[in-house]
């Protein structure tokens, strides 16, 4: 029980980390301009200004950073709870869905983004499970 706690807090952990570092590329790419706090409710209109003129490759980055932090937060988390691999790493996909639905409900995202996301989160999933699939049973590794 202990070391599923521990490998969902690692997944959350990785997923954490890897959204933040990409998010970092996509903010490098499209700076919010001097002095907007989007979460200054009184910058609405400057801030979904600047979304609007967000290019296509700072949402990709953005898209994506949340699907790969996912689909690494599920690999770590399943690679160290072993036994509950897919309930684990089903867990942190859907915590960065839920994620994303918070953030698609707080500003605006073109719609591709979204649908994106939608495609890719089951995707990443499936993969992960995949490759959690190929690896020894944990009595094969002496454990």
């Amino acid at each position: 029980m202990l070391r599923n706690i521990g490998a969902f807090v690692a997944g959350v952990v990785t997923l954490g980390l890897i959204v933040m570092t990409l998010q970092q590329i996509s903010a490098a790419l499209h700076p919010l301009p001097a002095g907007l706090d989007p979460l200054d409710p009184n910058n609405a209109e400057a801030f979904a200004a600047h979304l609007e003129g967000m290019p296509t490759t700072a949402w990709l980055v953005a898209m994506l950073s949340e699907v790969i932090g996912a689909m690494s937060g599920a690999l770590v988390a399943g690679f160290i709870g072993r036994s509950a691999a897919r309930p684990l790493s089903a867990g942190i996909v859907g915590l960065a869905v839920v994620g994303s639905l918070v953030n698609w409900t707080s500003f605006t995202h073109p719609i591709w983004f979204i649908v994106g996301q939608l495609v890719l989160y089951p995707a990443a999933l499936v993969a992960a499970w995949g490759i959690l699939a190929k690896r020894p049973p944990a009595e094969a590794e002496g454990r």
